[in-house]
């Protein structure tokens, strides 16, 4: 758990088991019926929130695990053509299959008997693109911001 679950968990469990009971005795005892319903209303929504916190990390947990090492189709390439157009190159067992993607739908371009085989090299990653698309529109000689 990354430390910002843990602190919301540790709230959660804090305001439930020990925090509300207090407030719920004090209102009992007393004759505020508001403190004693707004006890109970805060009481259950906090409990409310944290099952459904708990239930969407399993959840999401869970889900991850059950189609781990049974990928059959891949995607070994994507290229965008348009605004909302691509082409997909997927690999399908031993044949690679090229395909349209649009708003309208999905369709079949080529099928390739021979897989075609992507350039090794480094994958690229959306910081050192943005690096270069920095770079490239960088003015020549404005190598510091704010000076005139």
């Amino acid at each position: 758990m990354n430390p910002r679950n843990t602190r919301s968990s540790a709230l959660v469990l804090a305001a439930v088991t020990g925090t509300l009971w207090p407030l719920t005795a004090l209102a009992e005892g007393g004759s505020g019926g508001a403190a004693a319903y707004l006890t109970q209303l805060i009481g259950g929504l906090v409990l409310v929130i944290g099952a459904i916190v708990v239930l969407g990390w399993i959840l999401r947990r869970t889900q991850g695990g059950l189609n781990r090492g049974s990928q059959v189709i891949e995607i070994v390439a994507a290229r965008s053509v348009g605004t909302r157009e691509r082409l997909v190159l997927v690999q399908v067992g031993d044949e690679q299959v090229l395909v349209g993607v649009a708003p309208s739908g999905m369709r079949t371009l080529h099928t390739m008997r021979e897989p075609v085989v992507a350039p090794a090299g480094e994958t690229p990653d959306f910081s050192s693109a943005l690096k270069r698309a920095v770079t490239r529109r960088a003015p020549p000689g404005s190598s510091e911001r704010g000076q005139s």
